[in-house]
């Protein structure tokens, strides 16, 4: 999957989790949290400062990513 973020038009490449991953290790300061913990992070980011609502659903970190990637931070390239 290729995709751009929405909020600085990088292009990613990768599986869900991979993007994931590749955004996390963008983000300053957020390499101590784990996957599942950077993605809440994430969703409280979006919320707080933003007003934006992300719906990211699942057990496994796989699904929670996918799950994120789809709630609209990035567009599909």
């Amino acid at each position: 999957m290729r995709v751009r973020m929405l909020a600085d038009g990088r292009v990613l490449e990768g599986t869900p989790r991979q993007i994931v991953m590749a955004m996390q290790a963008l983000s300053f300061g957020q390499d101590h949290r784990s996957l599942s913990e950077y993605m809440a992070w994430v969703v409280d980011q979006a919320q707080r400062l933003n007003d934006v609502v992300l719906k990211v659903s699942g057990e496994s970190d796989e699904e929670q990513a996918a799950s994120l990637v789809a709630a609209g931070l990035v567009e599909r390239l």
